[in-house]
């Protein structure tokens, strides 16, 4: 869409208590924005679901509409498009879900939106060093096998998606609940200008220019984020946090959802637990597995658990091994020490080792776990 046709339609979408249900109505039924916009009040009242007091309301606010619009446009960034629901470029996906956006703003590569093969991660923006571990595995896997990775930009899991995805040389879009031409957080600046200038990124909004982020913005920008996608993983998320609105947003739409399996005692495993416990999410244990159950690869590529090689290891290290398979995720050192029956000295030398050898990780809190 362009020229005087983009302006009547982005002017519609400045005007307030339209929406995105009733410009695409308004749309359709006049079968032009420009029609639509400058069509007389008796008229507009015709147009399903719009009715006397928006039909008024539209009426005395188009002019100021008319010039946001312009302004909007004038001062539109070169990197920058805007793509509407009737442009061949908008993703067919997002049509399907049960309020599509009428048009995105688009920075940097807008071909990306037209990628067969699109995956959310989504996740807290109060991470552990498991749930830092597993976005970042799970972008990797997915950028390995040509699959564009979507998130939301916030702090945390997302940031870690679009991060893994990109410098595995994958192609990542970062949608906003501010303008696009506002970063948020601002100490993702940098990297929206990496990801724009790549070729490999994109930066999209339905909010007009110059919108700061909101609270209210964000559930509502989570149903693009799921519905770009073709599934959406959880990797950490409390049982009441933001994620669990995008995986409710993602079943409305009829995708599928993945969940990455946590600790019991940590509150950021409540929300993929409970989805697993609800079987409204497959659990998560490889990116492989993942890509696998949304037909993308064969099953036979399924990652398998990772068997380590006790011949080359000694007695006291094969037990601190078995102890934290056992564990199946992290143990703090005492725990360990007390499971073993050593001196924490003793153990803190037999870890080294093991660190050495590439087996264990230490992490935050005195923490170990197999690599």
């Amino acid at each position: 869409m362009e020229g005087l046709e983009l302006t009547y339609y982005l002017a519609l979408h400045c005007t307030s208590g339209i929406g995105s249900r009733r410009l695409l109505a308004l749309v359709e039924y006049f079968q032009s924005a420009e029609r639509a916009f400058q069509a007389p009040e008796w008229e507009l009242k015709k147009v399903p679901g719009v009715g006397d007091l928006v039909a008024g309301q539209f009426a005395r606010e188009r002019e100021a509409a008319l010039e946001e619009a312009r302004a909007q446009l004038e001062r539109m960034p070169e990197d920058t498009a805007i793509v509407t629901y009737f442009d061949a470029a908008y993703p067919e996906l997002l049509k399907t879900i049960s309020a599509p956006p009428p048009l995105l703003f688009v920075r940097g590569n807008v071909e990306l939106l037209s990628e067969e093969r699109m995956l959310a991660i989504v996740g807290s923006r109060k991470t552990s060093d498991y749930g830092r571990r597993a976005a970042k595995e799970f972008a990797e896997g997915f950028a390995r096998e040509r699959v564009a990775v979507v998130s939301g930009f916030a702090k945390g899991i997302d940031t870690i998606a679009h991060q893994s995805a990109f410098e595995s040389g994958g192609k990542t879009i970062a949608v906003l609940g501010s303008g696009v031409d506002v970063i948020y957080p601002y100490t993702n600046k940098a990297f929206s200008e990496e990801l724009i200038a790549s070729g490999r990124g994109a930066i999209v909004s339905e909010l007009s220019l110059g919108t700061k982020p909101d609270a209210r913005h964000f559930p509502w920008r989570n149903r693009i984020v799921s519905g770009l996608a073709r599934a959406t993983l959880i990797v950490e998320s409390e049982a009441e946090g933001g994620s669990m609105i995008t995986a409710a947003l993602a079943l409305e739409a009829g995708r599928e959802v993945f969940a990455v399996p946590g600790d019991v005692y940590r509150p950021s495993s409540g929300g993929p637990n409970q989805l697993i416990r609800d079987k409204s999410a497959r659990p998560a244990s490889a990116p492989e597995q993942v890509l696998a159950d949304v037909g993308w690869i064969g099953r036979r590529a399924e990652a398998r658990p990772r068997t380590i090689d006790r011949t080359a290891l000694n007695l006291f290290e094969t037990q601190i091994v078995d102890i934290l398979e056992a564990a199946g995720g992290p143990l703090q050192i005492d725990a360990i020490a007390a499971r073993a029956g050593f001196e924490v000295q003793d153990l803190l030398y037999q870890l080294l080792q093991l660190e050495l050898k590439s087996i264990v990780r230490q992490i935050a809190g005195k923490q170990f776990v197999l690599q």
